[in-house]
């Protein structure tokens, strides 16, 4: 009973509070994480260059005549690409992040919710890394520099909320239920084909088009690619849009998390 009482007075902002006192943990955890994914790699952080890069490659050749797309297609793809892996890599390291953790969650008293935080954050920094390729591509293909590149930042927060929040909801699923992992890497494919990514949303038949607006995903991504690829600044309505889908992923998964967490230790 009391341990019930402890878990309702812990507010979130004293949950926040507590993950700001593990700070020094967070930045261990993300710096394993970079590090474990690299490791034994003759080329190592090299990869977070080339591997947007030859995808980037791989698309323009196949699709840009397909597509009937000018010249400027890599510079299309390679920016949706980026921000894709962002999101795609963070929540399915994050889905697995407690599950993986369990030795370290038995032995010792931390917030739980600093795992994912940790698989978003190490993402976030191969993400950030990997805008040296984009600075490349834009160079090439000559691309605006507009102040609309200002508003860059906003669709990565927006993103990174929103993969945040599903990492937190997927985390406390896959305690209960292992299949949920294996599940999800089946819908992130279904989610890469049913955004806009390597495609124009104008070759969408008209009539179906409608249907990505259903997709959040397809929002944030504007709020990123518009200023690299058109040198123009989203509107303010996909702007708010983009970031009420970031708070509400974060704040839906915030709250599913923290009231299933006090049994994740009979399950892991």
């Amino acid at each position: 009973m009391k341990r019930r009482t402890h878990t309702h007075d812990l507010s979130t902002f004293g949950h926040i509070r507590s993950l700001w006192r593990y700070r020094e943990l967070l930045r261990n955890l993300v710096v394993r994480d970079i590090k474990v994914r690299y490791k034994r790699s003759v080329l190592g952080f090299a990869w977070m260059l080339l591997n947007p890069l030859i995808s980037m490659i791989v698309f323009s050749i196949i699709f840009r005549e397909v597509f009937g797309m000018e010249q400027d297609y890599p510079l299309y793809v390679i920016s949706a690409l980026l921000f894709f892996n962002l999101f795609s890599l963070g929540s399915s390291q994050g889905l697995n992040s407690i599950v993986a953790s369990s030795g370290l969650i038995r032995k010792v008293a931390v917030p739980k919710a600093i795992f994912p935080l940790a698989s978003v954050l190490a993402n976030l920094v191969n993400f950030a890394l990997s805008l040296i390729p984009l600075a490349a591509v834009m160079m090439f293909t000559g691309a605006k520099l507009t102040p609309a590149l200002l508003l860059v930042p906003v669709g990565v927060l927006a993103i990174a909320l929103f993969t945040y929040g599903l990492s937190l909801a997927l985390a406390t699923a896959n305690v209960f239920y292992r299949d949920v992992r294996w599940f999800y890497d089946s819908a992130l494919l279904i989610l890469f084909y049913v955004t806009p990514v390597i495609y124009p949303a104008k070759v969408v038949p008209e009539q179906f088009r409608f249907l990505l607006t259903f997709n959040p995903l397809t929002t944030m991504l504007e709020v990123f690619r518009a200023p690299i690829y058109e040198g123009l600044a989203p509107s303010p309505a996909i702007l708010a849009a983009s970031l009420a889908y970031g708070f509400g992923a974060l704040a839906l998964g915030w709250l599913v998390f923290h009231r299933y967490e006090d049994r994740f230790i009979n399950f892991i």
